[in-house]
This record gives C-alpha cells, sequence and structure tokens, in this order.
C-alpha cells in the first residue's frame, strides 16, 4: 500500500495525492499559493474544511516540517502548534493527520502519540473512550472518517470497526461485506467521506483498488486520474517491502569443503607462529602438524 490523501472541502474544492500523483481544484488561494512555493519538496498531508479553512503540513528542501492552519477551530490551533519550553513544535508533522466534520463543528486529529477530538457523534464518541485505560490506549485508531448528519466510521489497529453510516449506504454495505472475507476489515487501508454531500466517498485497499461513488462531477475526472498512478505506487511500494524483507531474511552462506580446509591449515599455520618465542638466547618452537587427511577426518 501507498500513503495517499483524499480531502473534500465545502466549496467544492479537492485535493488527492499519492507519492506519483497530485489531483486538486478550486482550492483556497492562500493554499494555491503554499502549493506553488518553491521552497516546498514534499507535501505530508491535507485537509479541507468549511469555506477557506484548511490545514497543510509540508517540508521544504532544507528538510525542515511546516505546519500552515487557516479558519481552523482554536482548540485544533493550539494543539497543532503547541511548542515546548525550547520553543520547537512538539507535533511530530509527518504523522499529522486531520479529519473535519461539516461546517468544522467537529474534528479528529492526532500525530500518532497525540490525540485530539471535539463535538463527535455520540457514538463515536463512547467507542473511543472504552479503547483508553488509565489514560493509555488499548487499540489505537487507525483512522476515523466524519461525514454528514453525524454519520461516523471508525477502524482500529486491532481492525474493530464501528460506523453509523445512514446516509452512506454503499460504505455501510461495503464493510459488512468485508466483515465476510477472509482478510476482514483489515483489507481496507483507508475511507473517506465527503461531509457536504450524501453518498459521496473514496475508498482505498490495500492492494491500491480504488472504489468512488457520487463524488461531484468536477471532481470525477480528478479521482479516476488517480486510480492508476495509486494502484502502481502500491505495487511499487509492496515490491520494495520484499525486497528489504529478503535482505534482512536471506542466510549466509555455508562455507564449502575446501573452503573449510583452507581455513582451518591457514588458523594451524598461524598458531605455529604464536608458539615460536624468542627468550634469553632460546629458542622455543611448537610445531603442530596435521594432514589433510587429519582435517578431513576432522571435518567430518
Amino acid at each position: 500500500m501507498c500513503d495517499t490523501t483524499f480531502a473534500f472541502g465545502q466549496r467544492g474544492s479537492h485535493f488527492f495525492q499519492c507519492p506519483s500523483r497530485r489531483e486538486q481544484t478550486r482550492l483556497p488561494k492562500k493554499l494555491t499559493q503554499f502549493l506553488k512555493s518553491p521552497q516546498l519538496k514534499l507535501i505530508h498531508h491535507v485537509a479541507l474544511g468549511f469555506e477557506d479553512s484548511f490545514l497543510l503540513t509540508w517540508r521544504d528542501h532544507k528538510d525542515q516540517d511546516h505546519i500552515e492552519a487557516t479558519g481552523l477551530p482554536s482548540e485544533l490551533v493550539d494543539f497543532l502548534y503547541t511548542r515546548n519550553a525550547q520553543r520547537r513544535l512538539v507535533r511530530d508533522i509527518p504523522n499529522i493527520r486531520c479529519t473535519l466534520g461539516p461546517y468544522n463543528s467537529s474534528y479528529f486529529a492526532h500525530d500518532k502519540s497525540a490525540y485530539i477530538w471535539m463535538s463527535l457523534p455520540e457514538g463515536l464518541l463512547s467507542a473511543l473512550q472504552s479503547r483508553i485505560k488509565d489514560g493509555n490506549w488499548i487499540d489505537r485508531p487507525r483512522f476515523v472518517a466524519l461525514g454528514a448528519n453525524n454519520n461516523f466510521l471508525l477502524l482500529t489497529e486491532k481492525h474493530a470497526a464501528l460506523w453509523e453510516l445512514n446516509n452512506y449506504r454503499t460504505v455501510s454495505r461495503l464493510l459488512e461485506f468485508s466483515r465476510t472475507q477472509q482478510s476482514g476489515i483489515s483489507e481496507i487501508h483507508n475511507i473517506v467521506l465527503h461531509a457536504y454531500r450524501f453518498e459521496s466517498f473514496v475508498t482505498q485497499s490495500r492492494n491500491g483498488t480504488l472504489i468512488y461513488e457520487n463524488l461531484p462531477p468536477h471532481e470525477l475526472s480528478g479521482i479516476q486520474a488517480m486510480v492508476s498512478p495509486i494502484l502502481q505506487d502500491t505495487q511499487s511500494a509492496e515490491r520494495t517491502i520484499r525486497r528489504e524483507a529478503g535482505k534482512r531474511e536471506l542466510p549466509q552462506r555455508k562455507p564449502s569443503g575446501l573452503q573449510q580446509r583452507a581455513q582451518l591449515r591457514k588458523e594451524w599455520g598461524e598458531h605455529n607462529q604464536e608458539f615460536s618465542t624468542q627468550g634469553k638466547g632460546l629458542k622455543l618452537s611448537l610445531s603442530l602438524s596435521v594432514s589433510m587427511g587429519g582435517i578431513a577426518r576432522l571435518l567430518g
């Protein structure tokens, strides 16, 4: 699988990204300016919200990470820009992920170590709280999706799933079907609900397949352009993982019998030199001699 971003804004904007492709339309002017900056090297994450609000996390050509946020709830902004005693940002910026509900009235954000949320649907809030014990997660959220009319979706690292999707019936059926399969919910890599359009969503499986439905007409060409690049990037990532795993698991070759005999003769020769010493004009020499036949018997 490969890392992707699918973001939908209230004013018909979208931002789609995978390692080899980016598609965007009707973005807020301030965000568009940032994306055109010559300092920008890598985009970590984008979230689009109500009117011209957005979150952008990115890396410059000096490999410094940055956060840009406009129009977001003040509590969320404080969380993102939290600093330590040395005035350095404490968030793990490359891992920041943010889901905004309709009109930014709710949100869920984290950087894999710290989490914040506001005004979540009651069922989702209860599910999150039940997975915290003594201040620690017993089953971390893998992702949270917030849709219209308090619809939501939660998938956890242990592949538990909870949802209320009355206005996204296709997604609900997809989840029910996934539960009946051998790989189950774990096969789902990500799901994004369009918070301003019923029955509109994008889901990505671990093998790179995209399923989407009821996207606004002006956004269809963008998502269609992402299908092949995401599949190819996923296949490339899987090849890299297999290659790296193969390097780690490659067993050391056992020396051949001839190599073992040559090494043993070398070691005996070194021992012979070590036992030869000079002292008080008297040379003491201990010589060890092993025939090739003896070596063969020692090696079995």
